[in-house]
């Protein structure tokens, strides 16, 4: 059963590995970054290796 899951940090590394992997198995993920050109790359390439249209960005700051 797909599910909806939010990881912080994906835009690169770890972070960005595990939203790969989580969205080839089918599941809705939201991607969280600080720099939103990275975080566009990120979504674009996610989107682009997987096949999985479910993948969400959202550029929020700690500090806000």
């Amino acid at each position: 059963m797909p599910k909806t899951i939010l990881i912080t940090g994906s835009t690169d590394g770890i972070g960005k590995h595990l939203a790969m992997k989580l969205a080839s198995e089918g599941h809705e993920v939201i991607l969280h970054g600080r720099n939103s050109e990275k975080l566009r790359v990120a979504l674009s390439d996610i989107q682009l290796k997987t096949g999985n249209k479910k993948i969400h960005g959202y550029e929020l700051h700690p500090k806000s």
